[in-house]
């Protein structure tokens, strides 16, 4: 059988009959592909489709530098004629990509470089990872190409901090681990943003794999991975596809800008000279960084201390730059921002910036004018504080937050003056369908509405949470949103139907005892929407507001179908 495995091995080899399926890897901070990673396949029907088995075949038929080098060859030639663009991910174990550079050298590698794309070699640990000075050898030549690297199921089998650390990849992938226990374990979510943290610090992002559905996807996003892949993304296929839109989050704005973040600095002027300005910084070794503000208090550029000094260092520093003002010296595009910005846009843009790092500095304005500087190193641990608060209290049953970020919000928005309007949603007779269909149709009800809620309304909501039970509560800040609400009822009503029994269906509800222990009928759940309004002129409380949207959800369960209840003063109007 052996023999018979080998001659049909071989002939798959001399043949190169390999299929390659391409998964999408997500960049949700810029909502978009951040590129594909190349799975490899044997044929169907066969022994070998399945690649553990291709692949434990070829190492125990010392193959496998040979096969390794086939699908990474036919991966790059496939990509290239999807005429997709972004990062190519393509697979190699250690022991085969120092193999094929020491008898191949760069050349193979440089070969393997998509034409509209980027090269990812991605590591693979079936054995251990013999970190030694050939391989970072061969990583450093590969480098030089632009070549970037990922480390694969990071925290499973072989691939641990040392590994990490030694070859300090560009992209660490977590092992399935991470994700197939975020929602059953409290601590895999401190675990994975403690992990988010160190990469940060020794300059790696993280990829978390494996995402199945909607609440592990949005519990990630919560913890500020920056890439995503799983089947809740795409699933591999021959032919990718450019996504248009992200998949659900949820949507939740933070009570944290760089208002929160701005310290007072000193401040100096474009027209002092910069020996003045040398003489004053070695004076005061705490003066890392001074932004160039003129009379009218509008933001020109940035000084830093390590490049005024690097300036002035060598036998000519001094007599080429003492007579210079600090306006022909300064940072002329220093990262700026307004008080309002929230630490998320921040942190995206010191990423995109030049001047990226922990130890970067930005600039704070607010109406144009100067109001101080932020550190990043501040962004970063706040925001990951947010984040982990986010996940702590996010509601278990649809990782929505909960209460406590409403609140938050709430106070966000009165204190800065911003009219919003309040939506409360509930759903008509949920106890007595709980109570008769059992709790776990009751679950997936409210689940429906959770999706439905990220379906249709994250384009135009500020916020959308669950309270719990059959409460949910969604913040709009602007405008034209009753059509979106409109056709959410629509498709509640559509979709319920699925939940109930057929004798429920016929009957069009179900018998079951009311709050009194008295059997009646029941009508099939309608989805109930009261919203109320705040502005600055109406001096409402958040305990006033919470009121006048409970009034108007009651108005709007008056009906047993789905109803949208909008409350102008102090009057609803129907609106569906």
């Amino acid at each position: 059988m052996r023999a018979k495995r080998q001659l049909e091995f071989d002939d798959l080899i001399r043949q190169q009959s390999i299929s390659t399926a391409f998964q999408t890897i997500w960049d949700h901070n810029n909502n978009q592909a951040l590129g594909y990673e190349a799975l490899s396949r044997g044929p169907k029907n066969s022994y070998f489709h399945s690649p553990l088995t291709l692949f434990e075949f070829a190492r125990q038929s010392s193959q496998q530098h040979e096969l390794e080098l086939i699908c990474a060859q036919l991966a790059r030639q496939r990509f290239d004629k999807q005429n997709v663009n972004g990062h190519l991910f393509i697979n190699f174990s250690p022991d085969t990509l120092l193999y094929i550079y020491q008898q191949q050298g760069t050349q193979c590698f440089e070969q393997l470089i998509p034409s509209k794309g980027n090269l990812v070699i991605e590591l693979t640990e079936h054995l251990p990872i013999c970190v030694d000075e050939a391989l970072l050898k061969c990583i450093q030549d590969l480098r030089k190409l632009a070549i970037s690297f990922a480390l694969d199921d990071f925290g499973a089998g072989y691939a641990g901090i040392k590994t990490w650390l030694q070859l300090s990849p560009e992209y660490l992938k977590l092992d399935c681990f991470f994700c197939e226990q975020l929602l059953e374990d409290g601590k895999v979510s401190t675990a994975i943003a403690s992990l988010v943290n160190l990469a940060e610090q020794i300059g790696s992002q993280i990829i978390v794999e494996c995402i199945e559905n909607a609440e592990q996807y949005q519990q990630l996003v919560n913890l500020d991975i920056p890439y995503l892949q799983g089947f809740h993304i795409a699933r591999p296929t021959n032919q990718p596809k450019l996504r248009k839109t992200a998949p659900s989050t949820p949507v939740v704005t933070e009570p944290y800008t760089a208002l929160s973040l701005a310290s007072s600095a000193n401040i100096v002027s474009p027209n002092l000279s910069s020996k003045k300005l040398l003489t004053t910084i070695l004076e005061d070794k705490t003066i890392n960084s001074l932004p160039v503000v003129d009379g009218q208090q509008r933001v020109l550029g940035l000084i830093k201390r390590e490049e005024l000094l690097a300036q002035y260092s060598g036998p000519y520093g001094h007599s080429l730059n003492q007579r210079k003002t600090v306006a022909e010296l300064m940072d002329t595009n220093p990262l700026t921002v307004d008080t309002n910005t929230t630490l998320s846009e921040i942190g995206r843009k010191l990423s995109q910036h030049t001047a990226s790092g922990l130890d970067a500095v930005f600039i704070v304005t607010q109406n144009s004018k100067y109001y101080g500087v932020g550190l990043a190193v501040d962004v970063m641990r706040k925001l990951s504080d947010y984040k982990l608060q986010l996940a702590r209290y996010a509601n278990p049953l649809t990782t929505l937050p909960g209460n406590v970020p409403l609140q938050r919000s709430l106070n966000h928005l009165i204190a800065r003056k911003q009219s919003f309007d309040l939506a409360y949603f509930d759903l008509n007779n949920f106890k007595p369908f709980n109570d008769i269909c059992g709790y776990e149709r009751g679950d997936k009800m409210i689940k429906l509405v959770a999706e439905l809620l990220r379906m249709h309304l994250s384009k135009y909501a500020h916020f959308i949470g669950h309270l719990g039970g059959d409460d949910f509560i969604v913040i709009f800040t602007t405008q034209n949103w009753q059509p979106s609400v409109l056709h959410l009822l629509s498709t509640f009503d559509s979709r319920r139907e699925a939940l109930y029994r057929q004798k429920d269906l016929d009957a069009k509800g179900i018998v079951a005892k009311d709050r009194d222990g008295q059997q009646r009928f029941f009508h099939l759940s309608g989805l109930a929407v009261g919203v109320t309004r705040w502005t600055a002129a109406s001096q409402l409380s958040i305990d006033e507001l919470s009121e006048r949207a409970s009034l108007a959800k009651k108005y709007a369960k008056r009906n047993h179908w789905s109803t949208l209840y909008v409350q102008e003063g102090d009057v609803c109007d129907a609106l569906g």
